[in-house]
């Protein structure tokens, strides 16, 4: 009989993965004689004993026992599975028919309710921009925030602080159970000259974090700038990278809106992290917290996903939704994901090009998710999923995608929009940047957007008057569309 791994056969006979072959037996023979056509006594339709003799093939069989084991480990589903992995197609049959067609793969990870670890302790270090421009309320809250921290650190947490201008210096040496007045006290007395070194910050900041580093913590180096680096902008990126192998994120905070979002947007990608638009001195506070209270819900890190597509099947695009959004690179077929939180699930959107394929099920591509999970000592895990399709010989009836889905696309769908309208206006075409800014503005009034779309609103108005957009309008719209929450995870088919 053929295995379908989909299916649950120990649950169906109410038995656990790790039952004996006696007990398989047994609850298979109860079962029956509940079920069986010509002597069960309850309401049962037969499709349950159906079920219960499918079980009882596999599971009764030592060799498609085997198989099915591992191949329900491959795809996550065993009882002792670290993860949640669900994928979702928009469309469950393709045509036949047609030379080229496209297909969306949304997909769901996250720990399993029983996988869940202690919390990892944190290696942080926190590398604060001092320049003169800093001076006044804004480094006076990155102060408050940075003291906020302090107190909510655990005891076998590490923490390092560094302060940056034209050069570098260690406010706070990298320390467990810091001095929580003595550290603030320090913290209390940094004073804003000079201009903006970003590199000489980032360096002295990773040489901190790599004296505790290793793989028994979450290692991670936040930036908090409010300007642009000059002539150091490849050394910065490079250095991010170098951190990223090492399995050291950085989260780069601009404040305000003179600093170089492509440079920290480029340092976050590369080392695996997060960059940041903080608006205004006042959210600093939040964002910052946020930051290090996800950093310390880290469950796994490193994780990649390979996808190896069959021939005639190509990855246009992968997104990731969920924690952020960010449009991820596909290189040599591997995506970096980076690590994924106990408390917020890792969302995916891949955009696929299909080519023509004979009438039958066809398997379009094998992705496979594999991560390190140090509180549980685990590394290397992996899992596998075939993703399937159904090629109908004629063009078959339309069907609605989920609405997950069409959620998350909108979702992508508006910042790239956005994405399109400064690039038609680097390209001299105010037309579609305009015309693009006008179609952001209405969505996002839709979805109740109401400030994010004023924005929208009012760079547009600016360059069909070919004045310059602002800076903070930029940014604005850029993060702002990164950081919607449109929808959670559902299955909903409405």
């Amino acid at each position: 009989m053929k295995i379908d791994v989909a299916k649950d056969y120990y649950a169906i006979l109410g038995i656990s993965q790790s039952a004996t072959d006696e007990e398989v037996k047994h609850a298979y023979r109860a079962l029956a004689r509940r079920y069986h056509p010509d002597s069960r006594s309850e309401g049962a339709p037969t499709t349950l004993f159906h079920e219960v003799q499918a079980a009882y093939s596999i599971l009764n069989d030592p060799s498609s026992r085997r198989a099915y084991d591992r191949q329900r480990a491959d795809m996550g589903l065993s009882e002792d599975a670290l993860f949640s992995w669900e994928i979702l197609s928009s469309r469950d049959q393709l045509c036949a028919r047609h030379e080229e067609q496209v297909l969306y793969l949304l997909m769901n990870v996250q720990p399993s309710v029983d996988a869940q670890s202690k919390r990892l302790p944190l290696n942080l270090c926190l590398v604060i921009d001092c320049s003169t421009s800093m001076q006044g309320v804004r480094l006076e809250h990155v102060k408050r925030a940075a003291h906020q921290i302090i107190d909510e650190l655990y005891d076998d947490d590490a923490l390092s602080v560094v302060v940056f201008s034209d050069r570098a210096r260690v406010v706070l040496p990298s320390q467990l159970g810091i001095n929580r007045v003595q550290a603030k006290s320090k913290i209390s007395a940094i004073q804003a000259s000079g201009g903006t070194e970003i590199l000489q910050g980032v360096q002295v900041g990773l040489e901190e974090l790599e004296k505790r580093h290793s793989d028994q913590l979450t290692s991670h180096l936040i930036l908090l700038t409010d300007g642009q680096t000059y002539g150091d902008d490849e050394e910065c990126i490079a250095e991010a990278r170098r951190a990223g192998a090492r399995r050291i994120g950085i989260t780069a905070m601009g404040i305000g809106d003179d600093w170089n979002d492509v440079l920290l947007d480029e340092m976050a990608t590369q080392s695996g992290g997060v960059s940041s638009y903080i608006a205004s001195p006042g959210q600093v506070r939040t964002l910052l917290q946020q930051r290090v209270r996800g950093l310390g819900s880290v469950f796994a890190q490193g994780l990649t996903l390979k996808l190896s597509c069959v021939e005639d099947v190509w990855v246009e695009s992968v997104f990731r939704t969920s924690p952020y959004l960010e449009r991820l690179a596909l290189t040599d077929e591997v995506v970096a994901l980076g690590a994924l939180q106990t408390d917020v699930p890792l969302t995916l959107v891949l955009e696929m090009g299909v080519g023509q394929k004979q009438a039958g099920e066809h398997r379009l591509l094998q992705c496979e998710l594999a991560s390190d999970i140090p509180a549980l000592g685990r590394r290397g895990d992996k899992l596998r999923r075939d993703v399937l399709c159904v090629f109908s010989p004629t063009e078959p009836p339309p069907q609605p995608a989920p609405t997950s889905i069409l959620r998350a696309l909108s979702k992508v769908a508006l910042y790239r929009m956005q994405e399109r309208a400064w690039d038609a206006l680097g390209g001299g075409d105010a037309k579609t940047a305009t015309h693009q800014l006008e179609m952001v503005a209405t969505r996002l009034f839709d979805l109740g957007e109401v400030q994010l779309a004023r924005a929208a609103m009012l760079e547009a108005g600016r360059i069909s008057k070919g004045v310059t957009p602002t800076p903070k309008g930029r940014k604005e719209l850029k993060y702002g569309t990164r950081s919607l929450i449109i929808a959670s995870w559902s299955k909903s088919y409405d």
